[in-house]
C-alpha cells in the first residue's frame, strides 16, 4: 500500500509517545502537564524523544569489472565464477578485493545493502580454494567476528549455500554451538555431497515445514569436531566474548593449532569503542601471537556503514585502524561507495508555482500506485504538475527525461548528497529556487521521481529515516523554593 511516509511515521511515533505518557503518568497535575508538553503529543516533531524525519537519496553504485576479468588477473580463483551470481561486482567491492589481495589492512565503510560482506568474503573463499587445490594442511584461514550471534547465524546460512560441495570447511563457534556431534539437530549430508544435494535437501525440509537446518558435509557443526586436530574449519564465525574464551580455555586451544590466520574480519566495527574497543584490540594481538603469524601476516578487515564521519573525512577511520589493528595509518586502505554519473541535463527548466494543491496532487500519486489502472491517473497528475504531455505508452520514461531537466529535482538531489532533516530540505530548496516550496510539494516531486523509470531504474529513490528513543528514566529537579519542580525525560537531558 502506498503511503505518505512522513504522516505515517508521525502517526507511529505519536502512538509511541501516547504510550509513554500512560506508562509514566504522574499523580501531581503540574508534573503530568510538563510530561505531556515534553512528549509533544500534539506536535510530534517537537518531541525530544524523536529526531527526524531525515531524507536521503539512494544512488546507483558504479559497476566494476566483470568477474571473468578479475579471474584472468588472478585476483579470484577460477571456481569463483560458479559461486558469484553476478556478472560484475560493484566498483567499491572490486576496490576492496584488490586491497585485500595486496595484503593491506582494509576498512570498508559503505551503506546498508551495498554488499560489504562480499567485499571480504569473496577473497577469503578464493584463497581457501587455492589452498584446497594445493592440498594444504587443515587449519583456520579466516576468523570473522560479529557483535551479535544473530549476524553470525545469518552468515552461517549464507555459507551453507555458498560452500556446499566445494570442500571448504567452515563453522560457527558461539555459546549455543552444540558440544558433541550427537547433540546436533537437523539434516547432515554425507561427505562428497554436492551443492545440488544440499539444495534438494533444503527444498525438501522447507516443503515439509520441518524448521530444521541442513548441514553440508563441509560444515563443522559441533565444538567436538572443530577441536579435533585436522578437522578445524577453514572459516570460523564467532563473537568477541567467545573468541576470548577460545584463547583461555585449555579444551579449545587445539582449535588454533596450525592456524594460518590469513584474514581477521570485524563486522560492524563501529561497535568497538571505548573500553570494549581497547579490550578487543588487545585480543587481536593475543590471537596473532598465539597463532604465531608473522608481522603483517594477517590481513585485518573492518566493516561498518559509519567508519567515515559525516563530512567524508577519512583521517579518523585510519586512526581507528591503526589503534585497533596495530598497523601504520598510511597502510590502511579505506573503501567507500562509488556512484554512477547522475543523469541531469545541462540545460534545465525551473518549475514555477505549482498549479493546484500540492497535497491533492501527492494524494493522487500515492493513490494511483495502488489502483488497478493507476498508471493513467499518475500520468495525468504528472502532466498537470510538470506541464509536459507524456505518451500513454512509456510515459514513465518520458517522466524520467522531464524530471532530469528539472532544476527543482536537480537541487533536491544536490541537497540530499547526505541525509538532511526534512525542514532543512524545504527551507534550502525554497532559498535556492527563490520561491516557497511547501513540504507537500517536496514530497510530490520525490514521489514522481520514484514513479519515473528508465532502463529499469527510477530517477529518484528517497529514503526516510526517523530515530525514536524511550524515556530514559525521568528526573525531577527542585531549582528553589519559589519555583515549581521541573521534569526532565532523562538525566542526560538535564
Amino acid at each position: 500500500m502506498a503511503i505518505n511516509p512522513i504522516s505515517f511515521t508521525e502517526k507511529v511515533v505519536g502512538d509511541f509517545l501516547r504510550y509513554q505518557a500512560t506508562t509514566y503518568s504522574f499523580a501531581d497535575p503540574q508534573l503530568d502537564k510538563q510530561l505531556r508538553s515534553l512528549l509533544s503529543l500534539e506536535e510530534t516533531r517537537r518531541s525530544p524523544l524523536m529526531k527526524g524525519p531525515y531524507i536521503s537519496l539512494s544512488r546507483a553504485f558504479k559497476v566494476g569489472n566483470k568477474i571473468d576479468r578479475l579471474i584472468d588477473e588472478g585476483l579470484l580463483h577460477p571456481f569463483m565464477a560458479n559461486l558469484i551470481p553476478y556478472e560484475s561486482l560493484w566498483a567499491h567491492q572490486e576496490e576492496a578485493i584488490r586491497a585485500i589481495a595486496a595484503r593491506r589492512p582494509t576498512l570498508i565503510s559503505t551503506g546498508t545493502g551495498s554488499g560489504k560482506t562480499e567485499c571480504f568474503l569473496y577473497p577469503i573463499i578464493s584463497r581457501c580454494l587455492e589452498l584446497r587445490d594445493q592440498g594444504a594442511e587443515p587449519g583456520i584461514v579466516a576468523v570473522i567476528v560479529y557483535p551479535m550471534n544473530a549476524l553470525a547465524e545469518d552468515q552461517l546460512g549464507r555459507l551453507r549455500g555458498l560452500l556446499a560441495g566445494t570442500g571448504i570447511t567452515f563453522g560457527m563457534y558461539v555459546g549455543k554451538t552444540p558440544d558433541r556431534r550427537a547433540d546436533v539437530t537437523g539434516v547432515r549430508l554425507r561427505p562428497g555431497s554436492s551443492k545440488a544435494d544440499y539444495e534438494a535437501a533444503l527444498k525438501k525440509v522447507q516443503a515439509e515445514k520441518r524448521g530444521v537446518a541442513v548441514h553440508p558435509a563441509e560444515e563443522r557443526v559441533s565444538r567436538e569436531e572443530m577441536r579435533t586436530p585436522g578437522k578445524q574449519p577453514r572459516i570460523l564465525l564467532t563473537n568477541v566474548k567467545q573468541l576470548e574464551l577460545l584463547l583461555t580455555r585449555h579444551v579449545d586451544v587445539e582449535l588454533f593449532d596450525h592456524a594460518r590466520l590469513e584474514f581477521l574480519v570485524f563486522d560492524e566495527a563501529h561497535t568497538y569503542r571505548g573500553a570494549m574497543g581497547a579490550e578487543t584490540a588487545c585480543l587481536i594481538r593475543r590471537l596473532q601471537a598465539f597463532c604465531g603469524t608473522p608481522e603483517r601476516g594477517t590481513v585485518c578487515i573492518a566493516t561498518s556503514a559509519t567508519l567515515v564521519d559525516s563530512r567524508g573525512e577519512s583521517s579518523e577511520a585510519r586512526k581507528f585502524a591503526s589503534r585497533f589493528f596495530g598497523v601504520p595509518e598510511d597502510e590502511a586502505a579505506l573503501v567507500t561507495e562509488q556512484y554512477e554519473e547522475e543523469p541531469w541535463a545541462a540545460e534545465r527548466w525551473v518549475p514555477q508555482v505549482l498549479p493546484g494543491d500540492a497535497a491533492v496532487h501527492l494524494r493522487n500519486v500515492l493513490d494511483s500506485l495502488d489502483a488497478d489502472d493507476g498508471g493513467k491517473l499518475l500520468r495525468v497528475t504528472a502532466q498537470a504538475v510538470t506541464g509536459v504531455r507524456l505518451r500513454e505508452a512509456n510515459w514513465e520514461e518520458d517522466l524520467y527525461d522531464t524530471l532530469a531537466r528539472s532544476e527543482l529535482c536537480y537541487q533536491i538531489a544536490a541537497i540530499l548528497t547526505k541525509p538532511q532533516p526534512l525542514d532543512y530540505l524545504v527551507s534550502e530548496l525554497s532559498s535556492r529556487l527563490g520561491r516557497p516550496v511547501p513540504e507537500e510539494e517536496v514530497l510530490l516531486w520525490l514521489a514522481l521521481g520514484v514513479a519515473s523509470s528508465k532502463n529499469g531504474r527510477p530517477l529518484l529513490r528517497p529514503v526516510v529515516h526517523v530515530f525514536v528513543r524511550g524515556v530514559g528514566g525521568a528526573v525531577v529537579t527542585f531549582p528553589d523554593a519559589s519555583e515549581e519542580p521541573r521534569l526532565w525525560l532523562s538525566a542526560e537531558d538535564k
